[in-house]
């Protein structure tokens, strides 16, 4: 592999070929720590506060006790997703991703499930995978009819 270091922000590689695709989960989420860099503006961690989040362009007066959908869709890694965040005792306890590169009838629900899976398996990750720090997954929920990526957070 022939790449050149270079510190940019959100970047640890800047490659001179196309990588392979996990390798674009080098800058997405960190499984070594569990920070996901959602944007410039906006890296998670274990222990990221609804204080942290406070400083951030993407608070809009939100309470911090109930899901926070961000207001746009925000590309990452090629790929547009919704994004919500779920604080518990004013620590984020739960990141979820919704990819929307595909939209899907209410009765295909579930493809986007499958979508999701891919997604991890292109990160380098398995469905259900967990770290000392927490875990991630791809889930349907029926209830709701809603497939996401969750980062769940120890």
């Amino acid at each position: 592999l022939n790449f050149t270091q270079e510190k940019r922000k959100g970047q640890r590689f800047s490659f001179l070929f196309d990588p392979p695709k996990a390798a674009w989960g080098i800058n997405m989420i960190n499984i070594n720590n569990g920070t996901v860099t959602i944007s410039e503006e906006l890296v998670v961690f274990p222990g990221y506060s609804f204080e942290q989040f406070q400083k951030t362009k993407f608070y809009k007066n939100q309470d911090g006790i109930r899901m926070i959908y961000l207001d746009e869709e925000l590309m990452i890694e090629n790929r547009k997703y919704i994004v919500s965040l779920f604080f518990r005792n004013g620590k984020l306890y739960m990141l979820s991703l919704i990819c929307c590169d595909k939209r899907f009838s209410e009765s295909d629900e579930r493809k986007r499930e499958t979508l999701h899976d891919d997604i991890l398996k292109e990160w380098g990750m398995k469905k259900h995978e967990e770290y000392r720090w927490g875990k991630v997954s791809s889930d349907y929920d029926g209830r709701s009819n809603i497939s996401s990526i969750n980062i769940v957070y120890l």
